[in-house]
C-alpha cells in the first residue's frame, strides 16, 4: 500500500520548538510566584509577632548588642541586587578582518541562484552512477532499518539535525555569541554574510553535482514493489534520482566547519568553550550524515563526499575573508589598534 506524501516544513517545527521553549519559561516565572508569595507572608508574620512580644515585655524592649546587619533575601520584596553588571563579562568584539566585498555579493548572489536552478532542474536522463560501489552494499545492509515507517523516522531526523547545522553559524555564533553576548554587531554581520556566502557556493556545487551525475538512490531498486509502488512520491518524483551526493551532509559539514573557524578565529567564547562548540557541531554533522544511510536515501560513498565536499568548503571559503585584515587596524610594533565605539566618543583598542 503507497504511503501517501508527508509534509516536511522544517520552518514551521522549528518556530514550534521556540514557541514551546518560550512557554517553558513562562511556567517557571509563574510555578516561582507562589513561593515568593509564602516566604513574604512568613517574613511579615515574623516581624509582626516580635513587635507584638516586646510591647508586652519592657525587658525584651531593652537595647541589644548591636550585630551584623542580615543578608536580604533575593526573594523579599525590595531587593536590590548589588551589581547588574558581570566581574566577568568579555570584551567587545572586534572584527579585525576585512569587509565583506561586492565580488562577494556576486559570489553569493550566483551561487544561491545556481542552488535555486539546481533543485528545480530535473535530473538528467542518463545516469552516470547506478548501484552502490565498492563498500557501498555492506554498508547499507548493515546500517539500513528494517522497515520502511522506521526508515522515514530516520529521514525526518536527518531533515531536523540539517536544520539545527544549517541556523547554527546564523542564531547561535553571529546573532546571539558576537551581537548579543561581545557586543559587535559588526562582527554579526559579517560572520553571517560569510556563512551564507559558503553554503551558498555549497549548495552550488552539490546541485550541479546532483543533476549532472543522476544517480539512483539505494531504495529504488524496491520501487514497485508491495512496499513501494512504482506511484509512490518517492518512486515517481525526481528525487528518485538525486543520490550522490548527499546534500544533508554537504550542508550539515559545511557548517560544522563554519562553527569551528569562526570560534577559533575570533575567540567568541574562548577555551575550551570554542572547541567545545566545534566538536559539537561536527557531531551533530555525522549524526545527520548517518541517517541518510540508515534511511536508505544515500549511500555510504554518497554522505561520505558530501562531509569531504562540505569541510572543504566550509574552511576554504571564509579563510579567504579571515587572511585578510581589515584596513581600520593599525600596527604599532607588533600591536593591532583598534577603533571601538565608548560611550561619549571612540577608545582605540590593542589586540597583542
Amino acid at each position: 500500500m503507497p504511503l501517501s506524501p508527508r509534509p516536511h516544513s522544517l520552518a514551521l517545527r522549528s518556530f514550534v520548538i521556540a514557541v514551546c521553549a518560550a512557554l517553558l519559561g513562562s511556567g517557571v516565572l509563574l510555578a516561582a510566584q507562589p513561593a515568593l508569595a509564602q516566604q513574604t507572608a512568613a517574613a511579615s508574620t515574623s516581624s509582626n509577632d516580635a513587635s507584638a512580644a516586646a510591647s508586652e515585655s519592657p525587658a525584651l524592649a531593652a537595647p541589644l548588642p548591636s550585630k551584623p546587619a542580615p543578608v536580604v533575601s533575593p526573594l523579599l520584596p525590595g531587593y536590590v541586587p548589588p551589581t547588574l553588571v558581570s566581574t566577568d563579562a568579555p570584551p567587545p568584539l572586534v572584527w579585525k578582518w576585512a569587509r565583506f566585498s561586492t565580488g562577494n555579493y556576486l559570489i553569493t548572489g550566483v551561487g544561491a541562484a545556481l542552488t535555486l536552478t539546481a533543485a528545480i532542474v530535473n535530473p538528467r536522463a542518463q545516469h552516470s552512477l547506478s548501484g552502490g560501489l565498492w563498500f557501498d552494499e555492506s554498508v547499507r545492509n548493515a546500517l539500513r532499518v528494517d522497515t520502511l515507517p522506521n526508515r522515514y523516522i530516520f529521514r525526518d531526523a536527518s531533515d531536523v539535525g540539517l536544520s539545527l547545522m544549517v541556523s547554527w553559524p546564523f542564531v547561535a555564533d553571529a546573532l546571539t555569541t558576537a551581537w548579543w553576548y561581545r557586543g559587535s554587531r559588526e562582527a554579526a554581520q559579517e560572520m553571517a554574510l560569510i556563512d551564507l556566502e559558503t553554503l551558498a557556493v555549497s549548495g552550488a556545487i552539490q546541485g550541479v553535482t546532483n543533476v549532472l551525475v543522476s544517480r539512483e538512490r539505494p531504495y529504488g531498486r524496491d520501487c514497485g514493489s508491495d512496499q513501494l509502488p512504482s506511484d509512490s512520491i518517492d518512486c515517481a518524483n525526481s528525487i528518485h534520482y538525486r543520490s550522490f551526493f548527499s546534500g544533508h551532509s554537504s550542508f550539515s559539514f559545511t557548517s560544522a566547519a563554519l562553527i569551528c573557524i569562526h570560534h577559533f578565529k575570533n575567540e567568541l567564547l574562548g577555551a575550551p568553550w570554542d572547541a567545545l562548540s566545534c566538536a559539537g557541531g561536527y557531531a551533530v554533522a555525522t549524526t545527520t550524515a548517518t541517517f541518510r544511510v540508515m534511511s536508505d536515501v544515500h549511500y555510504a560513498s554518497d554522505v561520505l563526499t558530501g562531509a569531504l565536499m562540505g569541510t572543504i568548503v566550509g574552511y576554504g571559503v571564509p579563510l579567504l575573508h579571515y587572511s585578510r585584515r581589515g584596513a581600520s587596524a593599525t600596527t604599532l610594533a607588533g600591536v593591532q589598534l583598534h577603533l571601538v565605539p565608548q560611550p561619549g566618543g571612540l577608545g582605540v583598542l590593542g589586540v597583542f
